[in-house]
């Protein structure tokens, strides 16, 4: 029977099923499996799998830790050894519901799964027998300590949810423009990464939306499950089916049919269910779900956050000092002010296991992760390739990568990356925020006074490098120079000791 695309009733919300439910289920299924390996317990113990690792895989996305890599190795040969045991079982049910009647065909593709069956059947109890319990266990209490760095329901957790949706999104567009299997079976995958997000990470809005994408994910099912049951009947040769009537593949593309425009009457037109997902994250909200997202990645890989932060702090502070003189235009792009704070904010993150040095790995890590809600890819690349030359050697004609960027792209690089530079030399110098920043136009160039810092030889070295990068790409000298006076003054103030109460000893 076709379903239509009707609004899905809301229900009420549920328990919620996050990973240490799945972790934890999964511990129990496995054990089950191993006494008594049910049709049901596998099923059960395969759902329980896929959720854990799609929490990894998204969660990695913004916590490159090991414990996440470890625990999608520990489950991968035990889910894919349950999933062949459970395809061989689908296909034997769509060989009985597309054809109850006896047939030759179907009779020696069913002797044939029963015999890939217990071969299948074997690998997977034998890895069961060898799943690591005691560690994944271990595992369990690791990374949901670690899941509190995207608070359930929280920005950080609408952005992640948000992103599969629009990667989803897009398989969608793709699989419509056809009707091969390949994309289809993209799209799938594609919507059921979102499910499994919005389930861990969004319980309200699943409570709402969860019907719909289950409706949508089973069809997309059916419409896999009959593109390999096709290349199935395909093994038999012709010859050995010769006394088969029925038309196998005139069934199947009926069928198939028929489930494509299920899901397209799902998908299209006012009550499309891509509009009701995208009703749980509003436009509006996009660039704060994504700047939640990058103080998570922030909070996971950055061994020193109040580092990274003051020199956001610093870097914000020159970019409002600098706009107030008119030097450059650029300082009034709201789009470059945020790349800016994006690129500060990550300029101390560690990507684990890359033999890389620390940019050249954050630079590959964030331009490996999805694009932010709200940011262009160009944005995005700019904000990585900013930290990347956020100190060291500047890019030059062996940076074979960089050279391949557009004159453009090369030019607001160098930009942002001459800021960071002086913001990171200004807050090793003891500068803690913009507020002890002035800059002030002269005839032969900028100053930029600073309160709070020492005016040292070893200072006015550090200066003198930081500031080179900025000074070329503005076309301007920058004179650094701490205020001595002002910076007495704050010290003076900074040492005031205000009055202690007086303590009344009342003598009896």
């Amino acid at each position: 029977m076709m379903a239509h695309a009707v609004p899905f009733p809301s229900r009420a919300l549920a328990e919620h099923r996050g990973l240490a439910f799945w972790m934890k289920r999964t511990l129990e299924e496995v054990a089950e499996l191993r006494a008594n390996a049910t049709e049901d317990t596998l099923h059960d113990l395969r759902v329980a799998l896929r959720r854990c690792r799609s929490v990894a895989s998204t969660m990695a996305e913004i916590d490159p830790h090991p414990d996440w890599e470890e625990m999608r190795d520990g489950a991968r040969e035990l889910f894919r050894a349950l999933g062949k045991w459970r395809d061989t079982e689908v296909m034997e049910e769509w060989l009985k519901e597309l054809h109850a009647e006896e047939d030759l065909r179907k009779r020696l593709v069913l002797i044939s799964l029963a015999a890939t069956e217990e071969t299948v059947r074997k690998k997977a109890l034998n890895s069961a027998g060898r799943f690591d319990a005691k560690r994944w266990s271990e595992l369990m209490h690791s990374l949901q300590s670690r899941m509190r760095l995207v608070p359930i329901d929280g920005d950080a957790a609408r952005c992640l949810a948000l992103e599969r949706l629009e990667e989803a999104k897009e398989l969608h567009r793709r699989a419509m423009r056809t009707e091969k299997d390949k994309p289809w079976h993209a799209l799938r995958i594609g919507v059921k990464r979102f499910r499994y997000t919005v389930e861990a990470l969004m319980p309200e809005a699943h409570a709402e939306c969860g019907d719909s994408l289950k409706r949508v994910q089973d069809v997309l099912g059916n419409i896999h499950d009959l593109d390999v049951l096709a290349e199935l009947l395909k093994t038999v040769p012709e010859q050995q089916a010769a006394g088969s009537g029925f038309d196998w593949a005139e069934r199947i593309d009926r069928e198939r049919h028929d489930n494509l425009q299920t899901y397209r009457q799902l998908a299209l037109g006012n009550v499309s269910v891509w509009h009701f997902w995208e009703k749980a994250f509003r436009r509006e909200s996009w660039q704060k779900y994504a700047k939640a997202r990058i103080g998570a990645t922030r909070k996971a890989m950055d061994p020193k956050p109040a580092r990274s932060l003051a020199i956001t702090r610093i870097a914000l502070g020159l970019w409002s000092q600098f706009r107030t003189t008119a030097v450059d235009g650029r300082f009034s792009d709201r789009t470059g002010r945020r790349v800016l704070e994006a690129a500060a904010k990550l300029s101390g993150i560690h990507a684990p296991g890359r033999q890389r040095t620390r940019e050249k790995s954050a630079r590959t890590f964030l331009l490996e992760a999805p694009v932010p809600p709200g940011w262009s890819f160009a944005e995005w690349e700019r904000a990585a390739w900013t930290i990347r030359f956020q100190r060291g050697a500047e890019p030059g004609s062996r940076n074979k990568r960089f050279s391949k960027l557009s004159a453009e792209q090369q030019r607001e690089i160098l930009f942002l990356s001459g800021i960071l530079r002086l913001a990171a030399a200004l807050q090793k110098s003891g500068v803690t925020s913009g507020s002890s920043l002035r800059v002030e136009t002269l005839p032969q160039g900028l100053l930029l006074r600073l309160v709070g810092v020492e005016d040292s030889p070893g200072n006015a070295a550090r200066f003198a490098e930081a500031k080179k990068l900025l000074e070329r790409n503005l076309g301007k000298t920058l004179l650094i120079q701490p205020d001595t006076v002002l910076t007495e003054i704050a010290k003076a103030e900074s040492k005031i000791v205000s009055p202690q109460p007086i303590s009344i000893v009342r003598s009896n």
